[in-house]
């Protein structure tokens, strides 16, 4: 009977050293499949540029619309340009949030007839708490910081944003 006793106490004291590193993995993956999602994303960009020789304009959220302004019809299907997006994304944009319910972000000066512009996907951070990804002159993005990157910088942790094209 002692030895039962003894060997869940054991159990218990093991139980709870290993909990912290449990507890903390939920966020990690969090932050995980949102890297996931922005390559998936800029790998998306690239094959619509692949196929259509040329990129989508506009900014904002990426939702339903973003392409040139073209929405759903009547009859509830998407546009040409948003289909073939879909297709190499793999998800409808209307199901696309991140991690924490919020859409993916958009930047952008891209201009079609000119070949021009840059693109920029990010993740919208809470608040003000966010990083200037810091890509060569682009400035008023503030993106999510992911405090589990591997980044010497002082204010500890990546900005969450993957650069499409950046063309000056």
């Amino acid at each position: 009977m002692v030895e039962l006793m003894v060997v869940i106490i054991i159990m218990a004291i093991l139980g709870l050293a290993i909990m912290p590193a449990l507890m903390g993995s939920s966020e990690k993956a969090k932050y995980s499949r949102a890297w996931s999602d922005l390559d998936a994303i800029a790998n998306a960009f690239t094959a619509y540029y692949g196929k259509t020789g040329n990129l989508p304009e506009g900014e904002g959220n990426i939702a339903p619309g973003i392409f040139s302004g073209e929405t759903y019809d009547d009859n509830g299907v998407a546009s040409d340009a948003e289909v073939l997006f879909q297709s190499f994304l793999g998800t409808q944009l209307k199901d696309l949030y991140d991690p924490w319910n919020q859409r993916y972000q958009i930047a952008s000066s891209w201009t079609a007839s000119t070949g021009k512009g840059y693109i920029v996907v990010y993740v919208k951070p809470e608040g003000t708490a966010g990083k200037n990804p810091g890509f060569a002159g682009i400035t008023g993005i503030t993106a999510r910081v992911d405090p589990y990157s591997d980044s010497d910088s002082e204010d500890g942790g990546l900005p969450m944003a993957k650069l499409i094209i950046n063309v000056m």
